[in-house]
């Protein structure tokens, strides 16, 4: 019969269930912490980015002056009609964005600014293929999608359909008819959106950019799509050469990584939440030297018994470590369910887009891990240095 031996480290951590308990509830909360602060900070970046992320596109045009999504610079739709003609290109779409004078009503309720996107009614422009089949109901006049995400201080109906179309609403002064639902989300500056065609998007905002004669003369982002197999960055560089003083031409990846780089680099919040990041990593860190320090505080006459017996100094690292490694986990499978079940309500509540990735997930394991042995490298010190002899005193 064979028996199984039982590590002395998860033996000396299941001697009180109690302060177990109190161990990985005190690394539970560590990496909670951190979760919290890197999942707000993404979470921010992702909702900004997010227009792009449904974009069905290789490449997107925008106008160089347009530092980041959020604002309002546009271009010429003419340069547009010249892209269209080079060898590769399947099709140049253009996409309007309106914010500045997008005034939105519920009848009884204030009024309150909100984002209007105005996107063509043929060929694919999302890459959910339920939201290109919805642009069927906004073919009539007067008639958009509401962003379910949308902030509940709109006062619009955000669950059913039906309760929805019997709302009595004002886009710009003129009534509109919201007729189905899609899902973007909110961001930094925009507490909701609307979907509506090209054509109804040019009758809401005439005076766009001051003109009066064609409201759609100026374009937001140009949507490209390639033929199968074209060189994606060999027609960026030519479509760049088109208009190279009034558009900048990127791939998905490079308007994402550009705009996450503004708002992480150009402003405070970057800094904000990697601090606090860097808080839950110091606690946490200073909470497992405190829970191992007490650990071999408490059998520090069996620790004695051990070193004087010739156990070498690895023996005790390896166990430290090993302790170490089991807090890690007992702390961080909890924390990593209660974060799924709060990115959920955060999600629900603010209209954010909260992913919880793969690489999210591994770094912040990383981060409980590291603490978690840095704490125990301090708490073993003590041990190493001290004297066997003076140990049963």
């Amino acid at each position: 019969m064979v028996r199984r031996r039982t590590s002395l480290a998860w033996l000396n951590l299941t001697t009180s269930w109690r302060k177990l308990l109190l161990a990985s509830s005190g690394v539970g909360f560590a990496s909670l912490l951190m979760f919290s602060q890197i999942g707000f900070r993404n979470g921010l970046f992702d909702s900004t980015v997010q227009i792009v992320r449904i974009l069905d596109g290789e490449l997107f045009i925008i106008s160089s002056a347009r530092y980041t999504l959020a604002s309002e610079q546009r271009f010429d739709r003419g340069y547009l009609n010249v892209a269209k003609t080079l060898p590769g290109v399947e099709r140049i779409q253009p996409i309007y964005v309106g914010r500045v004078g997008t005034v939105l009503r519920v009848i009884g309720k204030p009024s309150r600014s909100i984002r209007v996107i105005g996107v063509p009614l043929e060929g694919p422009v999302f890459t959910s293929p339920s939201m290109n089949q919805k642009r069927e109901l906004i073919r009539g006049n007067s008639t958009a999608l509401l962003d379910n995400r949308t902030k509940a201080m709109y006062g619009l109906e955000r669950r059913n359909i039906e309760r929805l179309r019997q709302q009595s609403v004002e886009l710009s002064g003129k009534s509109i008819s919201l007729v189905g639902f899609v899902a973007i989300g909110t961001d930094f500056v925009n507490d909701g959106s609307l979907v509506m065609s090209s054509e109804s998007f040019g009758q809401y905002f005439p005076f766009r950019d001051g003109r009066t004669l064609d409201p759609l003369a100026n374009v937001d982002i140009g949507l490209v799509q390639l033929e199968r197999g074209a060189d994606v960055k060999a027609i960026q560089r030519q479509i760049a050469e088109i208009a190279p003083l009034h558009w900048t031409v990127m791939t998905k990846d490079e308007i994402i990584q550009r705009d996450i780089r503004f708002w992480g680099q150009s402003t405070p919040i970057g800094i904000i939440f990697s601090v606090g990041t860097i808080m839950g990593l110091v606690v946490g860190t200073i909470i497992c030297y405190q829970i191992l320090f007490t650990e071999i505080s408490d059998h520090i006459s069996e620790f004695a018994t051990l070193k004087a017996m010739g156990y070498p100094t690895g023996f005790f690292v390896r166990l430290l470590v090993t302790q170490s490694m089991y807090l890690t986990l007992l702390g961080f499978i909890p924390a990593a369910s209660l974060t799924v079940v709060m990115f959920w309500v955060l999600s629900e509540t603010t209209g954010l887009v909260m992913l919880l990735t793969p690489y999210r997930i591994a770094t912040v394991f990383s981060l409980t891990l590291l603490m978690c042995l840095v704490g125990g490298v301090f708490a073993v010190r003590k041990l190493i240095a001290s004297d066997p002899a003076t140990l049963f005193k």
